[in-house]
């Protein structure tokens, strides 16, 4: 009886350990993170600059509406 469980928690254990080894849709969740951080970061000079440099948030938008623009371009 107690090598009947020892084996299954073996399996699960094996087979947890090789899910987890798993890097499949790594990359895709690599690539969220870091738009996600860059998003948060020009948010948050956005936001820091308002004080200091006003100036600084309408740049950064109209940098960043003809970035979106250029690459966007050939799809229109």
């Amino acid at each position: 009886m107690i090598d009947a469980v020892s084996a299954r928690v073996h399996a699960w254990a094996l087979h947890a350990w090789w899910r987890a080894r798993d890097a499949r849709g790594q990359g895709t969740v690599e690539y969220v993170g870091m738009v996600v951080m860059v998003t948060l970061l020009v948010a948050a000079v956005a936001v820091a600059a308002k004080g200091w440099a006003p100036d600084i948030g309408n740049a950064l938008k109209k940098a960043l509406t003809g970035a979106v623009k250029h690459l966007t371009d050939g799809f229109g």
